[in-house]
């Protein structure tokens, strides 16, 4: 739906995501601008993050990961996620190691990878998540570390960031976690 201050998708679209389709679906991924915009609420703080995110539970949603917020410190972006599976709710949180540069279509391999993990797991949240953030690390690295070489000390252009998906492909197969997911509830 959009990151950065700034909408994708047209905002007459904002109610349909928001009424319609949540309800349906039985995990999401928005990042902490689209959480914002669903809730219509600022997500300033921690709490207020889990709030959202119980907003969605109550609408039906299993599972909600909040794929990457700004709650974290200069190094570290923050995701959240909630799992209800059998009755009993799992909470996590887990740091997510800041890179200096700016990819497109994080967000759509993210939600990719967690609804494999997902269902690979049988909705094993913490090993779904550890994976899901190991294996895009390794892509981001691998692409930006790519980028650098063709930019020849030049900041990388757009093109030059397009994720190395595959020349990844063992990384998204056999994902080395190189976070751990901290258990709130």
């Amino acid at each position: 739906m959009g990151d950065n201050g700034k909408m994708y998708v047209p905002e007459s679209l904002l109610p349909i995501y928001r009424d319609t389709i949540i309800p349906l679906a039985d995990i999401i991924t928005p990042n902490q601008y689209e959480l914002e915009l669903l809730t219509g609420k600022q997500i300033k703080n921690v709490d207020d993050a889990w709030a959202a995110i119980d907003s969605f539970h109550e609408k039906g949603c299993k599972h909600v990961v909040v794929s990457s917020s700004e709650l974290g410190d200069e190094k570290n972006l923050v995701a959240f996620a909630s799992s209800i599976k059998g009755g009993k709710k799992t909470k996590v949180t887990v740091n997510i190691p800041k890179l200096n540069s700016n990819f497109t279509g994080t967000g759509d391999l993210f939600a990719a990878l967690l609804l494999a993990w997902m269902h690979k797991t049988d909705n094993d949240l913490i090993q779904s998540l550890e994976n899901t953030i190991g294996t895009l690390q390794a892509v981001l690295k691998k692409t930006l570390s790519h980028a650098l070489e063709l930019s020849k000390g030049s900041p990388p252009t757009p093109e030059q960031l397009e994720l190395r998906l595959i020349q990844s492909k063992n990384d998204i197969e056999n994902p080395e976690p190189n976070v751990q997911c901290r258990i709130v509830a």
